[in-house]
């Protein structure tokens, strides 16, 4: 199944980002607890809850989330190990789109503004900047194709995700409802040829995705990637340039160069 990734690690040509301005304000509101619903006397269509997803997130003009993902790599000796990584995502339709990938080393940055995009490395000051597709559909395939760069969760990004995740399916399954971090979910799981995986969908008015698990058929040891959506905030208040990159005093502009092949296997990041 041809996707965008859902979850990768980012391949940023030699770039290392990290922090730059500030977080938008978050609404002082809090969200509503979680609406608990009795289990449904008859089992939900697996496509039909995920058509209730996309349905939901097309309505949605802007919101952050917060994404944490272990992704399990293959060493040549068969040793499986787990890469953590912690993704701060802002989307403000119909193109604008900011990430910001926290670590010890002091992060990165992927600012998309409509017309053109930017990668940041603060520790280093360097960045590398092109233009951009008018949309953020067309934007995402970009950087996926032509640069190499693969963006978490974009295929609940774009304006049809459901369209995406139906293709090449040869099964689904409804398990269940499960708490997920206390949310009730609905536990979805679908296979592909390459891949299996399986999606939590919070059960209630607001159908958000809250986990997701990949198990890459197409690679030897079938390594898998679990990712955790949380803090979803759906009414963020942006400043005006906080989808716009301006390079710091000092910064050095660099060129993108092709991602180098990787050392061990990581999981496929989309279904």
């Amino acid at each position: 199944m041809k996707l965008l990734p859902l979850f990768s690690a980012i391949l940023f040509a030699a770039l290392a980002l990290s922090s730059y301005a500030s977080p938008p304000a978050a609404d002082s509101s809090p969200l509503p607890a979680p609406v608990v619903n009795p289990p449904p006397a008859v089992k939900p269509q697996p496509r039909d809850v995920l058509k209730s997803m996309a349905a939901y997130l097309r309505t949605l003009d802007r919101f952050t989330v917060r994404v944490e993902k272990i992704t399990e790599l293959i060493l040549p000796t068969d040793q499986r190990l787990h890469a953590d990584q912690t993704m701060e995502v802002a989307i403000h339709k119909p193109n604008r789109m900011r990430i910001d990938y926290q670590n010890l080393s002091g992060g990165r940055q992927l600012f998309y503004d409509g017309q053109t995009f930017a990668l940041y490395t603060p520790e280093a000051k360097v960045y590398a900047s092109a233009t951009a597709a008018p949309t953020l559909d067309e934007t995402l395939d970009l950087l996926e194709t032509q640069y190499r760069i693969s963006v978490p969760i974009a295929d609940l990004l774009v304006a049809n995700p459901d369209s995406r995740l139906v293709q090449n399916l040869t099964s689904e399954t409804y398990v269940g409802r499960i708490l997920v971090h206390g949310v009730p979910c609905h536990h979805l799981a679908f296979q592909t040829p390459d891949l299996d995986w399986e999606i939590w969908i919070e059960d209630g008015p607001r159908p958000l995705p809250r986990r997701l698990l990949l198990t890459d058929k197409s690679v030897e040891g079938e390594p898998q990637m679990t990712a955790n959506l949380s803090e979803w905030n759906l009414t963020p208040q942006f400043a005006a340039d906080y989808f716009s990159f301006k390079p710091p005093q000092g910064a050095q502009k660099i060129k993108f160069l092709n991602a180098a092949p990787a050392a061990v296997a990581p999981a496929k990041t989309a279904p």
